[in-house]
Parts: structure tokens; sequence; C-alpha cells
């Protein structure tokens, strides 16, 4: 393969994968028991106040 297909093929795939990382990011994030985890923390800071 030369230099050129090889940067034909990453900058074909960069976009997908980064959609992809952003995706699983949200979805981390958002999911019901992750969303309450990373919630716990600034509740108990509230509280303390």
């Amino acid at each position: 393969m030369s230099d050129e297909d090889l940067l034909i093929i990453y900058k074909g795939l960069r976009l997908p994968f980064l959609v992809l990382a952003i995706g699983y990011i949200t979805y981390y994030v958002y999911k019901k028991r992750t969303k309450e985890e990373i919630e716990r923390p600034a509740k108990r800071m509230l509280e303390e106040d």
C-alpha cells in the first residue's frame, strides 16, 4: 500500500470512529445507573452546605 492509500483509509475512518466514540461516551454518561452515580457526590456536597 502506498502512502496515499493509507491516507485515504485514515481520512475515511476518522470521522466514523469519532462519531462512535462520542456516541459511546454520551451513552455511558446518560445511562440511568451511571447518571445517579455521577450526581451522588454533587448532591452530597449540597447537603453538607
